[in-house]
């Protein structure tokens, strides 16, 4: 054997290789992404299947407070769109089909979509909850979660949680109040505060802060034409403990967003954590980032 002539072919399939990948890189990052994406969650997805952690289980089989430490995770949306976003974007930008598809996989491994109304009554010790749970929010009142989110959510019969920015709702690329109505009417999403207006509130007084939330609030009650349970996200997830302790006194639960999940046992109505989920994740990267 000639090894000369096997190691020079060998070095140049591999150039051959490398310039192929830049040149991919180069022109179309996006088959990239794909390549690697597949591979992982192929990965991913065979991890799941094989593994006892991620069994179904007895939904039927429910826990008090202090019974169990449940872990308790807020997953985090913004926008449900038709066409596919920029990698940059998947934090902010999640397509339909994915969506659906990444709630098809909560269900399908046994976790119960439940609702802040939920959580408080488990906080109080009046619910008790299964042991897979998840609670599910979408940031800024996009019009996607109108036109989208909320025909899926209605299919699966899930509740959701939205957040809206009170001098944006009906302004180009947000759903405006009728819509607003129509899907808290449904009795499957909540409609709630994400500020009178998108500002950076730690930068605000906690009496501006409190004034601008209680102004948002109320008059999210007033559009949707009932009572609405009192829950508040931080834009930019920005405040202070000052802020955090203000709302808290007016009977404001809280959202940061802090890419970490709750736990019952340190569980805080007034400052709970939320993670992203991202628009190339798949259902298997959705499980294993909340197990």
């Amino acid at each position: 054997m000639n090894w000369k002539r096997v190691i020079i072919s060998i070095g140049v399939l591999l150039v051959v290789v490398v310039v192929i990948f830049i040149l991919l890189y180069i022109c179309n990052r996006s088959i990239l992404y794909n390549i690697y994406d597949g591979i992982k969650y192929v990965k991913l997805g065979i991890e799941v299947k094989l593994s006892s952690e991620y069994k179904v289980l007895d939904k039927a089989k429910t826990y008090y407070k202090n019974e169990k430490n449940l872990r308790i995770p807020i997953l985090l949306y913004h926008e449900i769109t038709e066409e596919k976003p920029e990698r940059s974007l998947s934090y902010m930008r999640t397509t339909k089909e994915n969506f659906e598809k990444q709630i098809q996989g909560l269900l399908e491994y046994g976790y119960t979509v439940i609702s802040y109304n939920d959580l408080i009554a488990y906080d109080k010790g009046e619910k008790a909850l299964p042991e897979k749970v998840v609670l599910m929010d979408f940031d800024d009142g996009y019009i996607g979660n109108y036109l989208y989110a909320f025909e899926i959510v209605k299919k699966y019969n899930i509740p959701i949680n939205i957040y809206v920015v009170d001098d944006l709702v009906g302004t180009p690329g947000y759903f405006n109040w009728e819509q607003a109505k129509e899907m808290s009417d449904s009795g499957l999403v909540s409609i709630n505060s994400h500020g009178k207006t998108h500002i950076f509130y730690d930068k605000e007084t906690k009496e501006t802060l409190v004034e601008h939330i209680e102004y948002a609030h109320n008059n999210i009650e007033e559009k949707v034409g009932k009572k609405v349970t009192k829950v508040f996200t931080y834009p930019y997830g920005a405040y202070t403990k000052e802020h955090l302790e203000a709302l808290k006194q007016v009977g404001f639960v809280q959202n940061l967003t802090n890419d970490e999940i709750n736990e019952s046992n340190t569980l805080d109505l007034y400052g709970l954590s939320r993670i992203y989920v991202k628009n190339h994740y798949s259902k298997y990267k959705v499980l294993k980032m909340i197990k």
